[in-house]
């Protein structure tokens, strides 16, 4: 559900842009933290990349109440992210992602997988996932300049 109200949450929300998703233990919530300082630099506006936090309550010792306590404050300091929380992990068993860690999924705006990765990242990484967000961006804003071309004609 969402962390904001826990209202259930779908995977269909994950259309119509490009989404930075990642599936975190939260005993392993600053493991990428240069990854994640990296893209806030980035500068990528929120209508282009969404990104969406999806915290494994059931792999964590601590109890929920304390972890989901933490994620509202989350949500207030970063309120273009959508935090969602896993009591049971049935998202990594319907996506087929590890029981525990920080997993990271780049999907386009069809909710097609482009990237998928796991654990740690290097600088190496870092540059690649971004390097794949700006050229994605970039394809999309391409076609949507093409769209609106077209429909310009259209009404000529």
């Amino acid at each position: 559900g969402y962390v904001s109200d826990g209202k259930p949450w779908a995977s269909q929300s994950l259309r119509g842009k490009i989404n930075f998703v990642v599936y975190v233990d939260p005993d392993d919530k600053d493991l990428n933290n240069a990854l994640t300082e990296k893209l806030k630099t980035e500068g990528l506006s929120h209508e282009i990349l969404g990104s969406v936090a999806i915290i494994n309550l059931a792999a964590s010792w601590k109890p929920d109440a304390l972890i989901m306590t933490a994620l509202r404050e989350k949500q207030k300091e970063y309120p273009h992210t959508t935090y969602v929380y896993d009591k049971n992990r049935s998202v990594a068993a319907a996506w087929n992602l590890p029981k525990d860690g920080f997993h990271v999924l780049l999907l386009d705006k069809e909710g097609r997988l482009l990237f998928e990765k796991n654990g740690q990242f290097s600088n190496q990484d870092i540059d690649s996932l971004i390097g794949l967000i700006r050229a994605q961006a970039s394809k999309d804003s391409s076609e949507k300049g093409q769209v609106a071309s077209k429909e310009s004609k259209k009404t000529l």
